[in-house]
């Protein structure tokens, strides 16, 4: 809330000293009021709504603490309390004052205004609202000009990885021309260049290079042929024009995988961290490959599939719930992100939220989809197709109603910082910033008067969870224990989820499928699964009987396999999944190739070469016994014949 929002009471019984108080704090924007007595400052906090009181501790008929306590448990548990006294300075009354009540400060009189105002505002910070960044009041502009979005992106210093295809999507722009500088919490370093509305540079530290992979994936040259050019370490020149002098590559395939390795490159960037960011603007960038918008629309499907979760978005987006939608800068009926595959799961959806009053309202009528949903418009909103428009101010209660008790459900089952959308790495700036985002929609003074009880009561309790969140994320004592707590139940999870998982790999070679699946569904339980673990489990479902003939499998699978970051996909496992799931969905030519590659990646891979030689058998070729699978050759040597 604003200063001049926020009703502060004094319960002081000498009136000089009480004006005095209420008048200073009037002067610094504040609505004060000063009572003398107890139970005129009791009456009157029932009727009026005061998020802060200043409590003398020495008063006739009731002391200030037992007031205190008063206050909090019949008018507001939330209520901000600082006591006061000229009498009693005891270090161990003062203790005991603090502990008992709850109140934040004990100020000893007698002592200067100023320092009072000051003192007062330190404690009282976290209700006042913090300007919404220019980087995210951007979500609800239409027109930005260039230096806008240069500057604003310049000004937020920390972002959350999660945020970053915002910050892309903003310099993707004409007459944009620039360095974004990327260094996450861990200290890996990121660099992307912008000139004209594309994305032209990708460096990071990390050297790893996909040229020669993405060659032989798309089919411009064997892995053999590969491994020979490799192998000719006499020459200085890149890989690809290597390639070129050896007749086994045309120059627009370079292009090709150059942009792909590009869009890789940039996945990578897009994590569960803390990144700070800086632009500097460059008018001669040097272009090393072209992403422009329509491949960055394909590339934030993935993300959104992949890497960013929903937990997060929802938290991302609760501040915008009471806003409206309006057609974006890039809005079209034909623009790109109309066609990809998060937007095209939740059907007409465009329409659908220019039409909702509000996100809440539309939310609460997408329940059933609603995971979808905050992913379909998630990408509308960073393609710019959509932005946000004017809060409404009249309350959908039903609408307001149902999103309360999914939010008090998620944030139950939620660590503290995930209750706040930040990762365990972000700063103390971060999390305030989260928190006073939150609290704009969450505080319970933010609820309407004529709020419906029950409503004001799941308000109430959302906001409790993310205060305790915040206060212990904001002590640094406080979270350095929880940080303990978090990190011991999780490496003690994860060890065992892995050593499930070893243990399920050698089965499913064995054909061991069903104890394979359920060891695998047991480790995926205990803590987040690996990119490994997750493969493993897919080949365990696809493998047990009669899952090649079950739709619902094949479709699973399907939507697994899109879940997997685009970088990690790129080893034989990968390759042998996908290889399994073409198969049980008819695409035998696919699945071949698949397992083929498998082979040319991983020779020792030999649940793909049995795959093979069951192709083989299927389509009437030579199978090798030797490698084949064990049900194949028994079949083969005792088959009929014509």
């Amino acid at each position: 809330m604003q200063k001049e929002e926020l009703n502060i009471l004094i319960v002081d019984d000498d009136p000089t000293l009480g004006k005095a108080m209420a008048e200073a704090l009037r002067r610094a924007g504040y609505k004060v009021a000063h009572a003398a007595k107890p139970d005129e400052a009791l009456s009157t906090a029932k009727f009026q709504n005061y998020q802060v009181a200043i409590i003398d501790c020495m008063l006739p008929k009731m002391n200030g603490r037992d007031l205190a306590k008063k206050l909090k448990s019949e008018v507001s548990e939330s209520m901000v309390i600082l006591l006061m006294s000229g009498i009693y300075k005891d270090k161990i009354f003062v203790r005991d004052a603090l502990q008992s009540t709850g109140a934040v400060a004990f100020l000893t009189k007698p002592f200067d205004l100023d320092h009072f105002i000051a003192e007062v505002e330190t404690h009282i910070k976290d209700l006042l609202d913090v300007p919404i960044a220019p980087m995210w009041s951007m979500m609800a502009k239409h027109d930005i000009s260039p230096k806008e979005r240069m500057r604003a992106v310049d000004e937020m210093d920390m972002v959350h990885g999660f945020e970053l295809p915002w910050v892309y999507s903003l310099l993707m722009y004409p007459k944009v021309s620039g360095h974004l500088n990327i260094i996450s919490a861990d200290g890996d370093v990121c660099g992307v260049g912008f000139l004209n509305g594309e994305i032209v540079q990708v460096y990071q530290e990390d050297l790893k290079s996909y040229f020669g992979v993405l060659m032989v994936e798309n089919g411009f040259i064997s892995q053999a042929e590969l491994d020979e050019v490799m192998a000719d370490a006499g020459k200085s020149k890149k890989l690809g024009e290597r390639l070129v002098e050896a007749n086994l590559l045309s120059p627009h395939a370079i292009e090709v995988v150059m942009e792909e390795q590009q869009g890789l490159r940039l996945s990578k960037s897009i994590n569960n961290t803390s990144v700070k960011v800086n632009f500097i603007e460059i008018d001669d960038m040097r272009i090393n490959a072209h992403t422009d918008r329509t491949a960055f629309t394909d590339l934030l499907n993935e993300w959104i599939n992949s890497k960013i979760s929903v937990q997060w978005l929802k938290s991302f987006y609760t501040p915008w719930m009471r806003h409206n939608f309006r057609k974006g800068p890039d809005f079209s009926p034909h623009h790109r992100s109309l066609t990809i595959p998060v937007v095209q799961r939740v059907p007409n959806v465009l329409n659908f939220l220019l039409e909702s009053e509000t996100l809440e309202q539309a939310a609460a009528k997408m329940s059933n989809q609603e995971d979808d949903f905050f992913r379909a418009m998630h990408a509308l909103v960073v393609s710019r197709m959509i932005r946000f428009g004017e809060p409404n101010s009249k309350s959908d209660y039903d609408a307001q109603r149902e999103r309360l008790k999914k939010l008090v459900a998620a944030l139950d089952e939620q660590n503290h910082f995930e209750r706040l959308g930040v990762n365990s790495k972000a700063k103390e700036s971060e999390i305030k910033r989260s928190y006073h985002e939150l609290a704009k929609v969450l505080h319970p003074d933010k609820m309407s008067q004529d709020a419906p009880k029950d409503v004001r009561e799941l308000a109430k309790q959302a906001f409790e969870r993310i205060a305790k969140a915040y206060a212990t994320l904001t002590d640094q004592k406080l979270r350095e224990d929880y940080l303990i707590e978090l990190e011991k139940g999780s490496a003690q999870a994860s060890l065992q989820a892995e050593q499930l998982a070893d243990t399920a790999r050698p089965l499913l070679t064995k054909g061991d499928f069903t104890k394979a699946r359920d060891l695998l569904e047991e480790a995926i339980k205990l803590a987040p699964p690996t990119t490994e673990m997750r493969l493993l489990y897919m080949w365990a479902r696809m493998k047990v009987a009669g899952a090649d003939r079950d739709l619902r499998v094949h479709q699973w699978v399907k939507d697994e396999i899109s879940k997997i970051p685009p970088e990690e996909r790129h080893n034989a496992l990968f390759f042998f999944v996908r290889g399994l799931h073409m198969k049980i969905g008819g695409d035998i030519d696919g699945a071949r190739k698949s397992f083929e590659h498998v082979i040319s990646d991983a020779p020792d891979f030999i649940d793909a070469r049995r795959e093979l030689n069951t192709l083989a058998a299927a389509a009437n070729k030579p199978v090798d016994l030797l490698k084949g699978d064990l049900k194949d050759v028994v079949g083969l040597l005792f088959k009929k014949k014509k």
